[in-house]
């Protein structure tokens, strides 16, 4: 009880230090910190498969269409995602104002329902939403460049969802930098409180005195 009684004189003493430090550092972050511009996504859903063809043989021309839509499910997120692709989205725009990179494109492939989705990224919805349907007709028309042992029909895509625009909220991190920042800094100024108590030779108490090697006679109380 006595360490408590201590650690809360020492706080109570110097309260101030991680008081001035949380708004300082809330005022700094609000001062410099700039919202970044809103980004938008569209999404769309399709599959994509190869028709069976029936002068294989030797084998199930089905089965063996069924197995190639699967090997190119899997190809085809890398294909989404090249620039090639993205430069025949930016040909099918035929804006050179609009005009966007493999960065702003990515590809995945549900598992379970052996659908495939693609995602673009940009910083105004309409020009996303024009964006995506190039970029949906480029998938339909221009397929069979990317798959050359198809032959020139190349394969099936069928746009099934989207595109679909939403704005993208921020992340957890974003949200609460500011609140860490006052944290740390409160964290700190309460590590402050005590290192300058440490450091602090001055007589506050009778204890201090004993901790010296003198007696104490007598002690008058603080007037209140």
């Amino acid at each position: 009880m006595t360490d408590i009684r201590e650690y809360w004189r020492i706080l109570r003493a110097r309260w101030y230090i991680p008081f001035i430090l949380t708004v300082l550092t809330v005022l700094v972050s609000v001062l410099t910190s700039q919202t970044p511009p809103p980004t938008y996504v569209a999404t769309i859903r399709f599959t994509i498969g190869v028709n069976a063809d029936p002068n294989v043989t030797g084998t199930d021309p089905i089965l063996a269409a069924y197995q190639a839509s699967e090997y190119i499910r899997d190809d085809f997120v890398e294909i989404l995602q090249s620039q090639l692709f993205a430069n025949d989205v930016n040909a099918t725009l035929n804006n050179p104002a609009l005009q966007i990179s493999k960065n702003n494109i990515s590809g995945a492939v549900e598992k379970q329902r052996r659908i495939m989705s693609m995602t673009l990224t940009w910083n105004d919805p309409a020009q996303v939403k024009q964006i995506a349907d190039a970029a949906a007709q480029t998938l339909e028309t221009q397929n069979a460049k990317y798959f050359s042992q198809l032959g020139s029909q190349g394969a099936s895509v069928t746009i099934i969802d989207g595109p679909d625009v939403s704005q993208v909220t921020p992340g957890l991190r974003e949200r609460l930098d500011i609140p860490i920042r006052a944290l740390l800094a409160f964290l700190a100024g309460i590590v402050l409180i005590f290192v300058f108590d440490y450091l602090d030779d001055s007589v506050r108490g009778a204890g201090d005195v004993e901790k010296m090697g003198m007696s104490v006679l007598g002690e008058i109380p603080d007037r209140k």
